[in-house]
């Protein structure tokens, strides 16, 4: 009975042993993992009131279908290459609007080495543009407008003096037309709430309209223009020597009747003309009309979605009295447009200060009456798109405009300046998402 309870118990303790081993191989080999395979995403749930995209160069979405095919067909106008056949020069600095307004696109801003010369000579109100000149605009090719077409000569030179008087001289540098033509739904009345040509409240910003003759002005640096038609009629015939007849003439102006109008030199109904063998106006209304369409047409550039960065940067733009001048919003008969500018023009010290004066500014009595020193306040809407800055070109970066800022703008630089590189940074970072 014994040993068969110890054959049994052996039996039993041997194969407990195997199982044991048996047990520890399967576990060093063990079968393979099978994992499901993940559920697909699912559809995401479309956006019910998308943002729809708007790219530089677009048209406004608030055109009817007339309109748009008015500024298709003005955007082949401002990329066509003119030749002499055509009316190009006698006197000219580009072929084609889009030579000097082409960054990013057509209807952009331009590079430095587009930049022109502006010139005049005599004491105000007595200014007169150089001998042989229709404007003070300087051509860089051609010959004198009472010459045949010649593509030998050169840019014309800008003597120092004439009869013992001074010539004065600037550079320009080409602006961007995007979204400029809600400038001409703007009223009179909401430009002229925002000057104060006297300083007034004492805030050192004495921003004050400007007038062509025509009207209050809106377009060009030093805001001389009052509206797209002549915005497009001048240069078309200064930089190209495109004649041309009006299309709408004073009868286009912007808030016409204002009651500030004062002495200027613009004429809204005189047709242009030259004689460089080709007939006067070298260009058809219908031409002209479509080309006023595309710059009046152009969509504003569109905002980025702000980062925290940029959030802060908007706060602390106002903070430091940016907006005084560069004003978020404007009113329009379409609704605000947010163009940061108060088209306006500020004296922005004399390191900034041009020779060359444009227009007639409002009556003040602490500026002169002539416009040297006063710019336009530079929308900044697409800013980050069109370097480089300021009138001529002179700042690269977007951080050189700033630290550029004199006169009016002095403050705000100064309280720039004392940010912190945190602080600063997040500025420019707003700057570049509008």
């Amino acid at each position: 009975m014994h040993r068969l309870i110890i054959k049994t118990s052996a039996v039993a303790f041997f194969a407990s042993i195997a199982l044991v081993t048996t047990s520890c191989e399967n576990h060093s080999n063990p079968p393979p993992v099978v994992v499901p395979e993940p559920d697909p995403d699912p559809e995401p749930v479309p956006d019910p009131d998308p943002i729809p995209v708007v790219n530089p160069g677009d048209p406004r979405a608030d055109l009817t279908t007339e309109e748009l095919a008015t500024f298709n067909r003005g955007r082949a106008m401002f990329v066509k290459r003119f030749k002499p056949s055509e009316g190009l020069g006698p006197l000219y600095n580009a072929t084609s609007c889009s030579s000097c307004h082409s960054k990013p696109v057509p209807g952009g801003a331009s590079e430095l080495y587009r930049n022109f010369y502006v010139a005049s000579w005599g004491f105000p109100p007595f200014v007169f543009n150089l001998p042989g000149l229709p404007s003070p605009v300087v051509p860089a090719f051609g010959s004198t407008i009472n010459a045949p077409f010649s593509l030998q000569n050169g840019r014309t030179i800008i003597p120092e003096m004439i009869a013992t008087v001074p010539v004065a001289s600037d550079q320009r540098n080409g602006i961007p037309v995007f979204g400029t033509g809600l400038f001409e739904l703007i009223s009179d009345a909401t430009i002229l709430a925002n000057a104060d040509p006297d300083d007034a409240d004492g805030d050192g910003i004495s921003g004050r309209a400007n007038n062509d003759g025509a009207g209050l002005g809106r377009f060009g640096s030093k805001a001389q223009a009052n509206n797209i038609e002549l915005f497009t009629r001048a240069p078309l015939f200064n930089q190209m020597g495109i004649s041309s007849n009006p299309v709408q003439g004073s009868a286009g102006t912007v808030s016409f009747g204002h009651g500030a109008l004062m002495q200027g030199s613009a004429t809204p109904n005189a047709p242009t003309a030259d004689n460089d063998g080709v007939p006067d106006p070298e260009i058809s209304t219908q031409d002209l009309s479509d080309l006023i369409a595309f710059s009046r047409f152009l969509a504003q550039p569109q905002k980025k979605v702000f980062n925290n960065a940029a959030t802060r940067g908007e706060q602390t733009f106002a903070q430091i009295g940016c907006t005084a001048c560069h004003i978020p919003s404007l009113e329009s008969s379409k609704g605000p447009v947010e163009a940061f500018t108060d088209l306006l023009i500020h004296n922005m010290g004399s390191e900034l200060a041009g020779q060359v004066s444009f227009g007639t500014p409002q009556v003040s009595s602490i500026d002169p009456v002539t416009t040297e020193a006063e710019w336009r306040t530079a929308p900044l809407w697409g800013v980050s798109n069109i370097a480089p800055y300021l009138h001529d070109g002179r700042a690269p970066t977007l951080l050189d405009a700033i630290l550029m800022h004199g006169g009016e703008g002095e403050a705000s630089r100064v309280a720039f300046q004392a940010l912190s590189p945190v602080e600063q940074e997040d500025i420019l970072e707003f700057l570049r998402h509008l």
